[in-house]
């Protein structure tokens, strides 16, 4: 059988090159697929060969890895063009996009492959959820070669039985001798069940008994499982849920120094829903105020009188509870005065941890920790992460270690620092521009961000102002929550232009699982 190796791809189910398209079916034998029963069908081209896929998702391509050359997730190897939904290569029929990302199986020949624009409207292909039996009789389809032609205008179909099941491999065979060909690579094998179709495997390799200028008299193929990847597909193409169980608590600290306490009801979807307070929950907060988690709310301070005994650039740790009100206030850091200009006030955020990240004088990223349990500093002097971060003028905490950071230009970067690793999780991710038109950035956690000071219509009474703008990025699928009709997040408040400063408390919204 052709084997499938970095070092005999020539011989696999790859097509090599890009063929001028004549009218073809595709492999050895069987049936042309009718138009309108098949569309998750899929054809990839490369530069150096075409293959096959199944859209599972309006924005994922199921595939074999060596269509892609993929020896690790991340962009593909080569530029990849995908066509999807009742193709025809001699009308130019099917939808047309590229590829942007690979996720590649570690265990088998498979990878996902994302689509640069979804195809919208292009039915998908159902998962298995049993596994192949032996004795089984599964349909084969794909965009490969034929007997007598080179490229296939339309994808052709035809049943193959399975002869054996292993843990990630099926083993098919026709009763004429039929074969899949090169081009086939990654092309489904399913199941018609009530006439609906399940993917059960993918094309891997094959004898290509019957294929144009193939002279094996083998016959057989080697497909690979997907039937049991259900999970792992939507680990990395459906957004992973949020959880804010109570909404999500907001501080506003106003230019007379009082400090208000909202509720935004509904953090996880971004409606328009809220708690709004009857009265000022605090007095004389007129420094940097960051809430952080359990109800902890730091404050660094700007001294108000001759009375006040506490200069500027103290810190206080204060604990605020709605059935018993404020306790602490005590005073456990000083030095932090930087972060009261306007050059600073936006380089310092709290995750969900309680960690106190800020950009340093020199551009360091340092964190701070407190122990609830000891009353003390973890890490008194603070702990370096990184060093040239004075590339930014904003961050914000939005998770365990998530920094979204923002450059003067607008430019949005997401970050992810493992704490267990001690290491960052990769290099930061460009996630989106336009982020300059915030006067402030700040988060409930779960990757969901608040801007205010942006001009937009309210929600309230449809006047042009001053607008709160609402975010959520999913980062297994890289993509933002659907925004609204400017494209510029959703609106969910109106105002918020003339506080200090405002805060989420950042342990507010989690990711499920």
């Amino acid at each position: 059988m052709r084997k499938l190796s970095s070092a005999a791809l020539s011989v696999t189910l790859l097509a090599g090159g890009l063929l001028a398209a004549t009218p073809a079916q595709a492999l050895s034998g069987g049936t042309a697929v009718p138009v309108g029963t098949h569309p998750f069908l899929a054809r990839i081209a490369t530069p150096t060969k075409a293959c096959t896929g199944a859209l599972v998702d309006p924005s994922w391509i199921l595939t074999s890895a060596s269509c892609l050359t993929a020896a690790d997730s991340g962009a593909p190897a080569e530029a990849a063009t995908v066509v999807v939904g009742d193709v025809d290569l001699s009308t130019g029929a099917g939808f047309t996009t590229t590829l942007t990302k690979v996720v590649r199986r570690t265990d088998r020949d498979v990878v996902l492959a994302k689509l640069e624009k979804p195809a919208t409207g292009v039915a998908t292909v159902a998962l298995a959820t049993t596994a192949p039996q032996a004795g089984e009789t599964l349909q084969v389809a794909g965009f490969g070669r034929t007997a007598t032609e080179w490229v296939p205008a339309r994808p052709r179909v035809a049943p193959f039985t399975v002869s054996a099941v292993t843990g990630a491999t099926v083993s098919v065979s026709s009763a004429d001798g039929t074969d899949t060909c090169k081009g086939d690579a990654g092309g489904p094998a399913f199941r018609l069940a009530g006439g609906t179709a399940q993917l059960v495997a993918l094309s891997s390799t094959s004898w290509q008994h019957g294929c144009l200028d193939v002279t094996e008299t083998r016959s057989g193929g080697t497909e690979t499982r997907v039937d049991d990847l259900a999970g792992w597909i939507r680990d990395n193409t459906v957004p992973t849920p949020v959880s804010c169980p109570a909404g999500a608590p907001i501080w506003t600290a106003r230019a007379d120094g009082s400090l208000w306490r909202y509720v935004h009801l509904d953090p996880a979807g971004g409606a328009v829903s809220w708690t709004q307070p009857g009265s000022a929950v605090g007095s004389g907060w007129t420094g940097r105020v960051l809430a952080g988690k359990g109800g902890v709310i730091w404050d660094i301070h700007r001294n108000n009188s001759a009375g006040d005994p506490y200069p500027n650039g103290s810190l206080k740790r204060w604990v605020y509870s709605t059935s018993t009100g404020w306790s602490g206030g005590g005073q456990v850091g000083s030095g932090w005065g930087r972060y009261l200009t306007d050059e600073y006030k936006n380089r310092i955020t709290v995750d969900e941890k309680n960690r106190i990240f800020m950009i340093d004088d020199q551009g360091q990223l340092k964190y701070y920790l407190w122990n609830d349990t000891t009353g003390a500093w973890v890490n008194g002097a603070g702990d370096v992460l990184d060093t040239g971060w004075s590339r930014f003028d904003s961050i914000t905490a939005a998770g365990d270690g998530v920094l979204y950071a923002r450059k003067p230009g607008g430019e949005l970067f997401r970050f992810k620092y493992d704490f267990t690793a001690k290491a960052w999780a990769g290099p930061g991710k460009p996630v989106g521009v336009g982020w300059q038109m915030f006067s402030e950035i700040f988060s409930p956690g779960g990757d969901i961000l608040y801007g205010r000071g942006s001009t937009g219509t309210s929600p309230f009474n449809g006047q042009t102002g001053p607008v709160l703008r609402w975010y959520r990025y999913t980062a297994n699928t890289e993509t933002w929550a659907p925004s609204g009709p400017d494209h510029m997040g959703v609106t969910i408040g109106s105002g918020w232009n003339t506080e200090l400063h405002v805060t989420a408390a950042p342990d507010t919204c989690k990711l499920a699982g």
